[in-house]
């Protein structure tokens, strides 16, 4: 029974695993290659990202200092010009010849290994088309610069891994060309210009000069570097391995060249006042000669120069430091009988005084505290003409005691004297007028007749202007001016034509100027000659002096004021003998020259009968 019902009873089917965990198997691995794969692939495109994106400046960089070099476009210096457009500082094309130590050197190292290596395998097609073509010899390239060939190679181990080493700084277009010709490795050229004047020694005092990397040092070059040297430029060349250009260079930055500036010198009437000051300096031994021309109706200087001077083309004139000040603008000194006019203006202005003015000079001298004041002569009785005419120390000396003591040294500064001028030209010196606290009756009456008081070239040249000018004084200008300034009216205009007439008595016969007097042309002016101070300030010298004068010409309708100054003549040293002449000379060819028509008959020659 039991055996029976074993038989019948339904046999289990046992459930079979293995077919699941295969698939399970296979299924697992698929997704897992699929997540590695797509691990891979987000790494692959964060890395391009990362590369090309993120990081590429790096990269770029990278690649760039292998194949780029960004040179420097150097910009054209602004022209300096005279007032007719001639030319006074000018920029001449010049290479500067350069050299890459870094690359001579991995150049001439592959060109070694490869030579090595085709030694072996001469056929190699290869290594020939890597072999560097350019010129490794540095005696060559040594010889070709102008080096000395141990120095070069000196100076190349020295820096191995330099990119940049200058082989020579001022080459003609011409001579870098040839040497470039030569194809030497690493060797590249730079363009820079070079300054030169062609009219120097009349011109270098006011127009300065550069230093080797073509910044204003001296004068006007410093003064308006900014506006001379423009901005310079840049590009970028690619170069393979060997060196050489593979394409033509990009221009990453446009050059701006510098401004011309046009002055309003007369380069003519510059070159005629410095061939006259010249002559004068040597005639008279003197240690110095300076002249200053000022267009009275418009304040332009036409001429301003001094001798000696120094030529700005030549590095050896160079060390002539005193030569190359402009002294017309930095030199103050004591100005002597050339205030004179001045003095006789204040007193006229004051009401107390009139031109028919009687004062009494006698005895030809006076006590004012511990020194006395004197005349050349004891001319009695004079005029404020007269007092002009025959330079009385006594009688300017007279009229600034009568009236109260601030009157004359605040007519001064009116005028301009303590202080610069309009042309704020490098270095100038602003004078010297002395404090309130210091006017008493002895430094009055000295200023009176030029003493006491320092004033420059310019000033001077400035005063005698506005009073040329109907007592319109016209801001003083070294540059050409297309429209005519608004002057100040410093003096009534008939103080200025009164003063104006008493100066051309000191020209006419009887006067201490008759040797200013020009063929044609009506002249007024002042002589001065004053006593320089002893070197250890302790009074004044016996034996040094600085000859004045002070001109207008012409008379009738001023155009030029003129200022001429010789220091330390020898022999002669007035101002009527010494520098009066140079002054006619001067103005008598610059009146010519500008076509201003005259204002007296010519002379005449005597004629034996």
């Amino acid at each position: 029974m039991v055996e029976k019902r074993n038989k019948q009873a339904p046999r289990k089917k046992q459930q079979s695993v293995t077919g699941k965990t295969a698939i399970a198997v296979e299924m697992w691995r698929y997704h897992l290659m699929w997540a590695v794969v797509l691990l891979c692939f987000i790494a692959l495109v964060g890395r391009a990202f990362y590369v090309q994106i993120i990081n590429k400046d790096f990269l770029q960089n990278k690649a760039n200092a292998k194949i780029l070099r960004t040179e420097t476009l150097k910009a054209m210096r602004g022209v300096i010009y005279d007032r007719h457009g001639v030319p006074l500082a000018i920029s001449t094309p010049i290479m500067k010849i350069v050299i890459d130590p870094r690359d001579y050197f991995d150049n001439k190292k592959l060109f070694e290994e490869t030579t090595a290596e085709l030694a072996k395998d001469p056929t190699n097609r290869k290594l020939k088309r890597q072999l560097p073509d350019k010129n490794l010899n540095l005696d060559e390239l040594a010889d070709a610069v102008g080096m000395d060939r141990a120095e070069l190679k000196r100076k190349m181990n020295e820096r191995p891994r330099s990119r940049y080493l200058v082989l020579q700084k001022e080459v003609p277009p011409q001579q870098a060309e040839l040497i470039m010709k030569r194809d030497f490795q690493g060797v590249y050229t730079e363009k820079n210009y070079k300054r030169y004047y062609p009219q120097p020694q009349p011109n270098s005092q006011i127009i300065g000069l550069t230093n080797s990397e073509g910044m204003g040092i001296e004068g006007l070059e410093m003064q308006l570097n900014q506006r001379l040297s423009g901005v310079d430029g840049a590009q970028q060349i690619v170069r393979d391995k060997k060196g050489n250009r593979v394409k033509d260079p990009e221009i990453v930055k446009e050059v701006e060249s510098g401004e011309n500036i046009t002055l309003s010198i007369d380069s003519r009437l510059q070159y005629i006042m410095y061939r006259e000051l010249t002559a004068a300096g040597v005639a008279n031994n003197a240690r110095s000669a300076t002249a200053i021309a000022v267009d009275v109706k418009t304040g332009e200087i036409l001429a301003m120069t001094s001798w000696p001077s120094y030529n700005p083309n030549d590095k050896k004139s160079l060390g002539n430091k005193d030569a190359m000040r402009n002294r017309g603008a930095v030199d103050s000194f004591e100005p002597g009988s050339t205030m004179k006019p001045m003095t006789v203006a204040m007193a006229l202005e004051s009401g107390k005084y009139q031109p028919n003015t009687v004062v009494n000079t006698s005895p030809g001298s006076m006590r004012v505290g511990n020194h006395t004041i004197r005349d050349t002569h004891n001319y009695g009785a004079l005029t404020l003409g007269g007092i002009i005419q025959k330079s009385s120390n006594v009688g300017v000396a007279k009229m600034a005691l009568s009236l109260p003591y601030e009157t004359l040294p605040t007519f001064y500064q009116r005028l301009g004297f303590g202080q610069r001028s309009a042309v704020k030209f490098p270095g100038e010196s602003a004078g010297l007028i002395l404090p309130k606290s210091k006017w008493n009756v002895s430094e009055v009456a000295t200023m009176a007749y030029g003493y006491g008081l320092n004033a420059t070239v310019l000033q001077l040249a400035d005063a005698y202007a506005m009073i040329a000018n109907k007592g319109v004084k016209m801001p003083l200008s070294l540059y050409k001016l297309e429209e005519k300034p608004k002057g100040d009216q410093m003096i009534d205009p008939k103080i200025a034509d009164q003063v104006l007439l008493m100066m051309e008595t000191a020209t006419l016969p009887g006067g201490t100027a008759t040797r200013a007097a020009i063929s044609g042309y009506r002249v007024a002016g002042k002589t001065g000659t004053a006593h320089k101070l002893r070197a250890d300030r302790k009074g004044y010298s016996t034996s040094e002096y600085r000859a004045l004068f002070a001109g207008v010409a012409p008379v009738s309708d001023p155009r030029l004021a003129m200022i001429v100054v010789v220091e330390n003549p020898q022999g002669s040293y007035y101002g009527g003998t010494v520098s009066a002449p140079v002054f006619a000379r001067v103005m008598q060819e610059s009146l010519r020259l500008m076509n201003v028509p005259l204002d007296k008959p010519l002379d005449t020659p005597n004629i034996q009968k």
